[in-house]
């Protein structure tokens, strides 16, 4: 992190990192004294002043080694290549930065999502059924192949899954943690976690040396459905940390999207929940997007074009995907549509397979890939 960046950021910072100020207490402080530069200056009788600090919170503010502090920040975000964006930052992601409570600092490593992302939260039980983990699979694979980033939280079960399913694409997710970024967690996720900072971003509103400690993980879920354009829960338990993600969502005016799952499974009882409660049912990937806002199709749209752009086709390849739809096909159909021999068709359907515009679902069924879709 370059010197002169961490300078102008270092109060944010250090104001983070002081226990008992939580983030709205952070920012009922920073509007109180104009910047949190001015917090570190102010007396403790102004400090009492701001609602909601005591003499303990002040003291702890007082008392805050922020030279010392900040220095061990610094050589462990150095040592990480860590990066850190304040709220003022330009680049501070906009639907993040409308909820209640934003992170006052987020740290990140990777590359991060810019205004044209199209984030979705996609979170789940940690103990997935066989039709969880295929759910995940292909909803997590059809909506990375539109153009949807997926935002998760590396939990085992759903959450990897869904970052899994986007990176055998090549293709961003996002990972936000419930600890400092100086640790892994799950501990056995250092690999899935190298993977999405190459493809993505891993990140975290908690100073470098915050442990995993379950009280995090609320916070961490409201930035997972902050981040997003809505939430999309994979199967739940009736007390998972799902519904506590997609209860921010709702709080935060996003769209929440449900599974529904086996009626005898206690891994559904969440989602159908949520369904009862007017979560919208997410059977296909298509009940997902056409539920997000116009200005988020446009962008998906013109993704996708630019993708069917650059794939030449010729003739014969560009008069079979004039047949094709988002509808499975038999081999046989596309043949008595086509008028041409079944050899040509079966050639140039392998072809389009091979360029990745179409796919084949099994039993001979062809599919136009999402992403190509117009």
């Amino acid at each position: 992190m370059d010197r002169n960046d961490w300078e102008s950021k270092k109060y944010w910072i250090g104001l983070n990192m002081v226990l008992g100020v939580g983030k709205t207490l952070c920012h009922r402080l920073v509007k109180a004294f104009g910047s949190p530069e001015k917090v570190f200056h102010a007396s403790r009788k102004a400090l009492m002043e701001v609602e909601r600090v005591g003499d303990k919170v002040a003291r702890q503010i007082l008392d805050f080694d922020l030279e010392q502090n900040l220095k061990r920040e610094y050589q462990l975000a150095e040592r990480r290549q860590v990066r850190i964006l304040t709220i003022d930052d330009p680049q501070y992601p906009f639907l993040l930065k409308s909820i209640y409570d934003p992170p006052p600092v987020i740290y990140y490593q990777g590359t991060f999502l810019d205004q044209r992302s199209v984030p979705l939260a996609v979170v789940g039980t940690r103990k997935a059924t066989p039709y969880g983990r295929m759910a995940a699979e292909k909803l997590c694979t059809a909506l990375s192949e539109r153009g949807v980033c997926i935002v998760s939280g590396m939990a085992r079960g759903i959450d990897t899954i869904a970052h899994q399913s986007a990176l055998k694409l090549g293709n961003p997710t996002v990972a936000v943690f419930g600890c400092g970024l100086e640790y892994t967690y799950p501990p056995e996720s250092g690999s899935l976690r190298r993977q999405i900072e190459q493809h993505g971003a891993v990140l975290s509103e908690f100073p470098m040396s915050t442990k995993p400690d379950r009280n995090n993980f609320p916070a961490r879920n409201r930035v997972i459905s902050g981040l997003s354009h809505g939430t999309l829960v994979i199967e739940a338990g009736e007390k998972s940390g799902a519904l506590i993600t997609a209860q921010f969502a709702l709080e935060q005016g996003r769209e929440v999207f449900a599974v529904p799952g086996n009626i005898y499974s206690s891994e559904s009882r969440g989602t159908h929940t949520l369904i009862k409660m007017g979560a919208k049912l997410a059977d296909s990937p298509e009940a997902v997007v056409e539920e997000l806002p116009d200005s988020v199709l446009d962008l998906l749209k013109e993704r996708e074009n630019k993708v069917f752009e650059s794939v030449e086709l010729n003739p014969k390849e560009e008069h079979l995907m004039s047949l094709m739809s988002v509808q499975e096909q038999h081999i046989d159909r596309v043949i008595e549509n086509s008028y041409l021999s079944p050899a040509e068709v079966s050639a140039t359907l392998v072809t389009l397979e091979l360029k990745g515009v179409i796919r084949q679902i099994g039993g001979k069924m062809f599919v136009m890939s999402p992403s190509h879709v117009n």
